[in-house]
Parts: C-alpha cells; sequence; structure tokens
C-alpha cells in the first residue's frame, strides 16, 4: 500500500541574473526571489500551492513569470534545456477527460492595501491569476495578480516584500526537473531591475516491499524501487538504473550507516547481501534527484 506523500520544504537562496554593484539607497533594485515551497514535491494525485516573494524598493510595480528550465546566463531568456538526468524530462498528459488548466482573464480589483511592517496576513486571501498548460507546449506561468499587482505588498523600510499566490498549483501534469523564476521591477521612469531564483520540481518516489533475511553470517536485503509514472498512465511504476543505499543502525544508536549499495532492476527490484555485525535494524534509502524525491523504507529488525 502507498503511504502518503510527504513533502519536505527547504529554503533556497535567491539568485540573481547578473552580479552588480551595490545600488544607492532609494535606486531601483531587486534583493531576492524566494519560493516557498522551494522544492515542491507531487505525488500522482494532489498538488503544491507556491508563494513567491520578491524583494525590491524603489519600484512602482513588480510582475513574476516562473518556468520550466535552469536560470539562463546574462543576455539569455529564462526556460533552457534542464541539466543531464538519469532519464529524459517527460511531461506527462492529463488523462482523457481531465481537463487542462488554461488562463482565465481576471476582471480589475480594488488597489491591494499596504501591510505595515509585522502585520499578520489573512489566513485566506483572494488568489491571483496564473498561466495555464498545454499539453504541447508549455507556456510561461505569470505571477502577476489581476492588472499586474501583486496580491499583497509589505512595507519594510525602503525595501518592500511583493508577494504573489499563484491560484493553479503545481502538480504531476507540469515539467518536473528545474524551474525559473524570473521577478521584472519597473519604477515611474521605466527603469527596468531583474533579478532569478530556482527551486526545483519533484515527483515522489517509494521504496515498497523492504525483505530482510538473515543467512548465515550474513543478510540479505531486497526491495522494489517505484516511482510516480513519468508518462502518467498508472499512479507508480519501476524505477530502473538507480542506486538505493543498504543503511544499518546499531541497537542503541540513533545513527545510521550506510554499509552497501545496490542497482535497481528493469523492473525496479534491488538486492544487496551485506555481512551482519551484531543486532539492529535495517532500511533502505534512495537519495533522490533533482527530478525525484528521497526515499527511506520502513526499518526491519533482523
Amino acid at each position: 500500500m502507498m503511504r502518503p506523500l510527504l513533502a519536505t520544504l527547504v529554503l533556497a537562496t535567491a539568485t540573481t541574473a547578473a552580479a552588480a554593484p551595490a545600488p544607492a539607497s532609494g535606486d531601483l533594485a531587486v534583493r531576492s526571489v524566494e519560493v516557498r515551497p522551494s522544492n515542491p514535491v507531487v505525488g500522482p494525485s494532489g498538488s503544491v500551492r507556491l508563494v513567491v516573494d520578491v524583494v525590491a524598493r524603489g519600484a512602482d510595480r513588480v510582475s513574476v513569470v516562473l518556468e520550466p528550465g535552469r536560470a539562463p546566463s546574462e543576455g539569455d531568456e529564462p526556460g533552457g534545456e534542464p541539466g543531464k538526468e538519469p532519464e529524459p524530462a517527460v511531461t506527462p498528459s492529463p488523462p482523457s477527460g481531465d481537463a487542462v488548466p488554461v488562463p482565465v482573464p481576471v476582471p480589475p480589483a480594488s488597489p491591494d492595501p499596504v501591510v505595515p511592517p509585522g502585520a499578520a496576513l489573512p489566513a485566506t486571501v483572494p488568489l491571483p491569476g496564473l498561466g495555464g498548460l498545454a499539453s504541447a507546449a508549455m507556456p510561461r506561468v505569470m505571477g502577476a495578480s489581476r492588472d499586474g499587482r501583486p496580491v499583497r505588498r509589505i512595507s519594510s523600510g525602503e525595501w518592500e516584500t511583493w508577494r504573489f499566490l499563484p491560484d493553479k498549483p503545481l502538480s504531476r501534469w507540469y515539467p518536473n526537473g528545474p524551474w525559473t523564476v524570473t521577478a521584472t521591477a519597473v519604477n515611474a521612469q521605466g527603469e527596468r531591475a531583474v533579478a532569478r531564483g530556482e527551486f526545483n520540481l519533484r515527483r515522489t518516489t517509494e521504496i515498497e516491499g523492504l525483505k530482510v533475511v538473515r543467512d548465515g553470517d550474513d543478510v540479505r536485503v531486497t526491495g522494489t524501487l517505484l516511482r510516480v509514472d513519468p508518462v502518467g498512465k498508472v499512479d507508480y511504476r519501476p524505477f530502473a538504473g538507480q542506486r538505493v543505499r543498504i543503511q544499518f543502525r546499531p541497537a542503541g544508536s540513533s545513527h545510521w550507516m550506510t554499509v552497501e549499495e545496490a542497482v535497481t532492476r528493469r523492473d525496479g527490484w534491488f538486492s544487496a547481501r551485506v555481512r551482519a555485525d551484531g543486532e539492529g535494524a535495517w532500511r533502505a534509502e534512495y537519495p533522490g534527484t533533482s527530478r525525484y524525491a528521497a526515499d527511506a523504507s520502513p526499518r526491519r529488525e533482523v
């Protein structure tokens, strides 16, 4: 039986398009671009909602774009090809009858209030529109809300946090792997400042059916590594050609030690024989990649 999805949220350091001298006080600048969760994990069902915070000063308006692909070099456009992985990137097609989100026009709304520093945000707020999916070409995902304003603008001295809450969550139907977040700030004179950040959208994996059997002075550890089906036909499929760590924790210890590694076969099955050194617990761990999340099996004691 599949275990519920547990997504680990790790905050990433925001990156900028190019290094530049520190601007004078009051000049247009973007200090950071932060996405939460910075490493979202999606399963065969369900989705993850993102929050994008852009910290800028001297800006009259700010917009945000999210695109699959790594952050480009200076002068390039975002959305370049991701780095090489053990497998090519695959975007599944939604099953028949499962509608693909498309952009929906949103009528203008009253200006967003300025929230004083330290003030709490409401538990629920109207969420902005988000560019949709296409089964063939992936358009940009827009983080700007309504008429281009963020859903919240939080003042803190000369710096302001422009908060975007896209209303279309990420799911297994979006490309997994690296994504680029591009924030553009514009002042009243039309000057622009651009900064970028990155995050990885990962699909879940699962180590299933772990068995630990004692055989004389050795133990044999077997199991199967599964991943969310990359083509979307079923929930999970075997994950071949992946290294799985075999770990041991001696009785009375809280530390897991990697004692062996195994490579999964075409059917996801792996096997390792390890010399038993005293009593303790065993487990298998998959470290994950930029496209697939890590997983650890339940422990087994022999």
